[in-house]
């Protein structure tokens, strides 16, 4: 009990979720043996994580207050809004201030995905509809954070310390694409935990319109599919055996926390339990680049 105050605060708050960005851009670093002593580069991947996350709590607090399907989560948000309007400032100032320090083909290079992350948390206005977050489109969420994740993970690091032309690299693609298929996989179990929060507010989903268990099964495939991408790359030489083994490791983890999925589960199952696996495959593949 003494503890869930302070978990609460660091999961429920988005720090968690902006720590495991940090954890994936560094493990792009490792991979591709950039310099991980950019911490310019790290603390904007941090607070620019962070204030995307907040602004999305922000702009979500209104129909959270008036929601009839509050959770534990929804419940600790509504209640700390000012801790979290706070953060939101300070993780705005910092990532602007972080800005300054990046070059100016990083800054080109973040323009597209920094705008699709922003519209992912604030509303804006498409053609031919009504002014609405990106997250609210049919099925559109879980493709979106796929790719900013990756773009952000593996794309940022590669044009801040390199440049745009490693991207189009076989090895760093094939990198880019096992990445977006692995949160693609760990983002259906968060879709699967919001199904009556989503449903009341119709959202399309894949667990919506597949259910729990298919979209249990599916998010295991993909996880065979991100298993079979790592095999391709240690086969082409892209990782070593030990790298492989670490990312092994880790999915069979994230697999059998993906198994345990049901409707019983309590909220940190899946804000703590599910999110933590970014952590775990950064943390096991940093100890493997140690042996």
């Amino acid at each position: 009990m003494l503890l869930r105050k302070p978990i609460y605060y660091f999961v429920f708050g988005n720090f968690l979720i902006a720590f495991s960005s940090v954890g994936l851009t560094h493990l792009t670093q490792l991979e591709k043996k950039l310099s991980s002593g950019d911490l310019h580069l790290l603390v904007f991947v941090f607070f620019s994580t962070l204030l995307v996350y907040n602004l999305n709590l922000i702009e979500g607090m209104k129909s959270l207050k008036t929601s009839a399907f509050r959770s534990v989560r929804h419940n600790w948000i509504v209640k700390h809004e000012k801790f979290i309007w706070a953060f939101a400032v300070l993780s705005l100032i910092v990532t602007v201030a972080e800005l300054t320090a990046l070059k100016k083909e990083t800054l080109i290079f973040l323009l597209v995905p920094g705008l699709f992350a922003l519209g992912y948390a604030v509303p804006v206005k498409l053609p031919g509809i009504k002014t609405i977050r990106l997250r609210e489109l049919p099925f559109v969420k879980i493709f979106l954070v796929a790719w900013v994740w990756a773009t952000f993970t593996v794309g940022l690091p590669l044009v801040e310390q390199s440049s745009l032309a490693e991207l189009f690299h076989l090895k760093n693609f094939l990198l880019f694409f096992s990445r977006a298929v692995f949160i693609f996989a760990i983002t259906i179990p968060f879709d699967i935990r919001d199904m009556a929060y989503d449903s009341d507010k119709q959202v399309a989903t894949i667990p919506s319109h597949f259910g729990t268990e298919k979209s249990k099964y599916f998010s295991l495939i993909l996880l065979l599919v991100f298993t079979a991408g790592s095999f391709i790359r240690y086969h082409l030489g892209f990782c070593n055996l030990n790298e492989f083994c670490a990312l092994l490791i880790s999915t069979l983890i994230t697999a059998s926390l993906i198994v345990l999925i049901n409707s019983q589960r309590k909220e940190l199952f899946y804000s703590l339990g599910i999110e933590s696996t970014m952590i775990i495959q950064w943390l096991i593949v940093f100890l493997s680049s140690l042996l």
